[in-house]
């Protein structure tokens, strides 16, 4: 038997092994049991959410020969023809490309036909915001008031581009992106049927790449299986589906927080020479981005990121260094170059200039933060000196001696008093300065490095 990719393998063949669209099941389930079938359904949503295979279900479930209460048996001549696409009941047409009012019109003669096997002639219409608009105006009437004995079952990922005199003759169910939860127990599943294994940030890696389509999520697995079948490594992973690894990510972010035009362009050249197209990384560099934003506004336990608990410490710290601000700044800027990348001739060299320009907005923002900062400081001064007197008194009567006096390299320099050398050591140990270092980091949510000196 020839071999059959992952994805049709496991397409869904009852109502009980839909993933992640319970409402939509629930609600067809009962209008099944109460013998309240539409006429017309449209299922709409992003790609690879199952619309297409609900609506194989359920052509399967009202000419299925010997139902199993709501459910097909799956095993009568009716479910196999369906199942095999060869059932002369259940009619497949791809609007894209049999777009045209002559093709309804076809159509349309062949409704009166009754079915040749079972109770219903199902139309199952893929991609139906493809029909020109003389096409949707020749199919209103028939949507309205179609035979008994005939279903319309649409499918779309744009709802919008529908005629609002369709809609309203459909009963309409929103597809909704698949959780990365439910996407992930289908990909263990299908791993422990092909006994195989995979190391830790593999299926996290696969679901990110996904985005919400569990078709999608399993083809990636299928890519990644027929490079390794035994065990699948991150390594691998990353260089099938041709992603930048999220460690170089991290680096590259360094070296621009850093303000390290050298070791920025090194790493973007291994990056590109290793395959990886442009457009590729400045959208994984987006979301990289975004991803440090979820961290530094929802906190490193947030569930809207997958990575592991190692990296959400890193990445939390370096979205701190880098502040709200200026992510939300270069997320808006580098939206704007992704979008417009097609355009561009050389984008190798508009990505190295991004950079580069990357660099020059961290000065920019430390130059804007530091003159303000000190003031701010300053004024706040006071009441990290009284949460310290509660705590550390000692720490406290040392820190009595000395005013912040300026801010350099991303450090606040405490002056100590002339003659002052004793309280300023003791300040200087690594212990005291974690202490004044976590107190400005909670009043004024910026982290500095403490050091001291004192005044001549």
């Amino acid at each position: 038997m020839s071999y059959r990719v992952l994805y049709r393998e496991w397409r869904p063949e009852k109502f009980a092994d839909l993933v992640g669209q319970d409402h939509i099941r629930d609600t067809i389930c009962n209008a099944l049991v109460q013998k309240k079938i539409g006429h017309a359904y449209l299922f709409s949503g992003p790609r690879g959410t199952g619309k297409t295979s609900l609506a194989k279900i359920l052509a399967k479930t009202v000419n299925c020969l010997a139902p199993q209460g709501i459910e097909p048996c799956c095993e009568c001549q009716n479910c196999l023809d369906v199942q095999a696409g060869r059932s002369l009941d259940v009619l497949e047409i791809d609007a894209a490309s049999n777009r045209g009012i002559e093709e309804i019109r076809e159509l349309k003669e062949k409704l009166n036909f009754v079915p040749s096997q079972g109770k219903y002639k199902v139309y199952i219409i893929d991609e139906v915001h493809m029909l020109t608009t003389e096409a949707f105006n020749a199919l209103l009437k028939t949507l309205e008031e179609p035979p008994v004995h005939v279903l319309f079952i649409l499918a779309t990922t744009e709802p919008q581009r529908i005629p609002a005199t369709i809609l309203s003759r459909c009963q309409r169910f929103d597809f909704k992106k698949i959780t990365p939860q439910k996407i992930e127990e289908r990909l263990k599943e299908i791993l422990n049927a092909q006994q195989v294994t995979a190391e830790e940030g593999v299926l996290d890696l696969l679901v990110k790449k996904a985005e919400g389509g569990l078709r999608d999520a399993i083809g990636f697995l299928d890519q990644c299986l027929s490079l390794e079948n035994e065990h699948l490594t991150l390594e691998k992973a990353y260089e099938v589906l041709g992603l930048v690894k999220q460690e170089t990510l991290y680096a590259l972010l360094q070296a621009i927080n850093e303000q390290d035009a050298a070791q920025t362009l090194k790493i973007i050249v291994e990056v590109l020479n290793s395959g990886i197209e442009p457009g590729q990384v400045i959208k994984d560099l987006l979301d990289y981005l975004h991803q440090l934003l979820l961290l530094q506004v929802c906190g490193e336990e947030t569930e809207l990121v997958l990575l592991s608990s190692e990296m959400r410490i890193q990445m939390k710290k370096q979205a701190t260094e880098l502040g709200t601000a200026w992510l939300l700044e270069v997320m808006e800027h580098l939206a704007y170059v992704e979008s417009q990348s097609r355009w561009y001739t050389n984008l190798k060299v508009v990505l190295e200039t991004l950079l580069l320009n990357l660099i020059y907005r961290v000065q920019q923002s430390r130059q804007k933060k530091e003159a303000p900062l000190l003031s701010v400081i300053k004024e706040k001064w006071p009441q990290l000196m009284e949460q310290i007197k509660n705590s550390r008194r000692a720490l406290h009567a040392f820190l009595m001696e000395c005013m912040p006096h300026e801010i350099k390299d991303e450090s606040l320099v405490l002056r100590f008093k002339k003659g002052y050398q004793f309280h300023c050591e003791q300040v200087a140990m690594e212990e005291n300065k974690k202490v004044v270092e976590m107190i400005l980091q909670d009043l004024l949510g910026v982290v500095l490095k403490i050091e001291c000196c004192v005044e001549q």
